[in-house]
């Protein structure tokens, strides 16, 4: 049983083109803005019950994308259930009990060392020296993070957002099992199989929906928008647009514009205080991403390389 997110493979080009690299910093306007709207709208309403809104919608305006793929159900509803509801619903909920955003952002980019320490259980990749520093660099900056004595106040929402970050790093181990299912089919599936759990998720810590709904104010409705329409039909449609184009080592230093953004808008629009320790913490866990996701595509160019016939 395979699976794999097609139409997201990259394509050599020679370099980005004034098109691509708009593309690329609307693609982090719109998901830094995402999290900051977020932010905010989860502070007025329970943040389960907006995830399952969120999903809910999506699910409905996805109808057309959603077919059967035989043999692949049972992958997409683990990836499903390990990046849509469990991914999702933790990082919310750390997102609605955190009082900065700034740490926020930063945590949730453990995804990505997270998915490289599984590949190696589960994969059977092997790491090289490069790849075990920036390993080591990127937890030795969320300790920094961690440690800070304002941060530490809110430990336990930076435990949901670190929880969020692995059950995702989870879900890729299932995604690069192989396959060809669609982008949109998959957003669609992982859509519909995620609003249900969490939904009942919200029934039972949350309470009853109807009035938080029926009492829904303007920056909650917003927010609501900006995640469905913008980071998840236009964000993600833009990401696989650029992932057809380009290899992920010219991508890369782009994707860590997102969290930086969000930082900023935390400090600019929120009144979040971004210390020195959320500051050197932030610059080394993304440093540590960077290198990952570079040398992660340097080896998938390796690959290529060694399976093209002579």
């Amino acid at each position: 049983m395979s699976l794999n997110i097609s139409n997201c493979r990259s394509a050599s080009s020679p370099g980005l083109k004034l098109v691509d690299l708009g593309t690329l910093l609307l693609m982090q306007l719109v998901w830094g803005t995402g999290l900051v709207l977020s932010k905010i709208a989860v502070d007025a309403m329970p943040p389960l019950l907006f995830m399952t809104l969120r999903f809910l919608s999506i699910s409905l305006l996805l109808i057309p994308f959603l077919r059967w793929h035989p043999g692949q159900m049972v992958l997409i509803a683990l990836i499903s259930l390990f990046t849509g509801a469990a991914h999702f619903g933790l990082m919310v909920t750390g997102l609605a009990l955190a009082a900065d955003l700034t740490p926020v952002a930063i945590m949730t980019q453990l995804g990505v060392p997270f998915a490289t320490l599984l590949s190696v259980v589960f994969l059977r990749e092997r790491l090289g020296v490069w790849r075990i520093s920036a390993l080591a660099l990127a937890f030795c900056g969320v300790m920094v993070v961690g440690f800070d004595p304002t941060v530490f106040r809110y430990r336990d929402a930076l435990l949901f957002v670190v929880a969020g970050a692995f059950t995702w790093a989870v879900g890729t181990i299932f995604m690069r099992k192989g396959g060809g299912v669609p982008v949109y089919d998959m957003q669609a599936w992982l859509s519909l199989l995620a609003w249900p759990p969490l939904l009942a998720a919200s029934l039972i810590f949350e309470g009853s929906p109807v009035g938080p709904i029926l009492n829904m104010s303007w920056p909650v409705a917003t927010g609501l928008a900006w995640m469905i329409f913008g980071t998840s039909l236009v964000g993600h449609a833009a990401y696989y647009w650029i992932m057809q184009r380009h290899e992920v080592g010219l991508t890369a230093p782009f994707m860590l514009l997102a969290p930086i953004l969000s930082a900023l808008g935390g400090a600019l629009f929120l009144g979040d205080v971004i210390t020195w320790r959320m500051a050197i913490g932030g610059a080394l866990t993304l440093a540590g991403v960077l290198v990952i996701s570079l040398r992660e595509s340097r080896r998938d160019q390796r690959g290529k390389l060694a399976k093209t016939p002579p």
